[in-house]
């Protein structure tokens, strides 16, 4: 269960006790290969337009956008990502950075826009963090020492 208040931003979206979405998952090409902990995910979470909780703006975190065909999960398992060298497998669609949110294989959670992020190394309070717009202790790839950073 995540903390009060993403659930009851998950609640607001339209989730409730129960939730299955795994028939229109099931159709993704390529959904057979993520991550059991992602597809039981996905499977309760999944389909839903989540909104941050932002003060300045109205973000949202899209749990469409795999069923909508955004990321194919296809480019994912076939190329590793440039930051890090890693295979991660796409999440949600983060509107208001334009950028996807990604996890790999042990849960770590990345932010993928301009400036690709470490959000967090477990995928429940990755997710947390994106939903309360908290970027604390966040790290950030720098192209030139090909290493995670606090700032570069």
């Amino acid at each position: 269960m995540f903390k009060k208040e993403v659930q009851d931003q998950f609640k607001k979206a339209g989730w409730f006790e129960g939730r299955n979405v795994k028939q229109a998952f099931d159709k993704v090409k390529g959904f057979d290969k993520l991550p059991l902990f992602l597809k039981e995910f996905l499977y309760e979470y999944g389909d839903l337009e989540v909104k941050t909780l932002t003060t300045f703006s109205e973000g949202v975190l899209d749990f469409k956008a795999l069923t909508k065909g955004i990321y194919p999960i296809e480019n994912y398992i076939n190329k590793s990502r440039y930051y890090g060298n890693i295979f991660t497998f796409p999440i949600g669609d983060y509107h208001l950075d334009s950028a996807a949110l990604e996890c790999d294989g042990n849960g770590r959670v990345y932010l993928s826009g301009d400036f690709p992020c470490l959000l967090s190394n477990d995928f429940k309070t990755g997710v947390e963090k994106v939903i309360l717009e908290d970027f604390s202790n966040t790290l950030q790839w720098d192209p030139e020492s090909k290493k995670w950073v606090d700032e570069y």
